[in-house]
């Protein structure tokens, strides 16, 4: 698996009402590239379904009986964030529904809006190689993150452009 996740730097150690654990950091990183690279744009009205492989989620070498991809989506399920816009304040979780259909092999998620505009990577956005997301611990995972938005700083706009191609 030699792909790159695309990510919002936000992301690299994002803050919650609750410890996140470093599956439930890596399943937001998938979430969050596969909104970038399906083109839902950051302001959308209405939830969003998303299908992912459940392999995308739970990484290389987890368990096919998903049994922690369950319990980390669960724990996504109540994950609380809230903002502000335009001086009103607005709450969501991250997923608001989630199932694995075909056998366990395919994730259906029900993303509300607040989250998508979350999740969604704006211009500030970090490129992330996929076993870095998966093999590394809780620090490390994130020291690589912030050293590859680093890296991707240093880049030509124009570069930066392609790289997303």
């Amino acid at each position: 698996m030699n792909r790159a996740l695309t990510i919002n730097t936000a992301l690299i150690a994002p803050h919650a009402d609750k410890p996140l654990s470093p599956a439930m950091v890596t399943a937001l990183w998938v979430v969050a590239d596969h909104i970038d690279r399906k083109g839902i744009k950051a302001a959308v009205d209405d939830a969003v379904w998303l299908e992912l492989p459940a392999k995308l989620l739970r990484g290389e070498g987890g368990r096919d009986d998903n049994h922690w991809l369950k319990e980390c989506l669960d724990r996504l399920c109540g994950l609380k964030i809230a903002g502000e816009y335009k001086g009103d304040p607005w709450g969501a979780v991250i997923i608001a529904e989630w199932r694995i259909v075909q056998g366990g092999s395919l994730v259906r998620l029900l993303v509300p809006p607040g989250a998508v505009n979350v999740l969604r990577a704006p211009e500030t956005f970090a490129k992330v190689e996929a076993f870095a997301a998966y093999k590394l611990d809780g620090h490390a995972r994130r020291l690589y993150a912030a050293l590859a938005d680093k890296k991707r700083l240093r880049e030509t706009k124009r570069e930066a452009c392609e790289a997303l191609r």
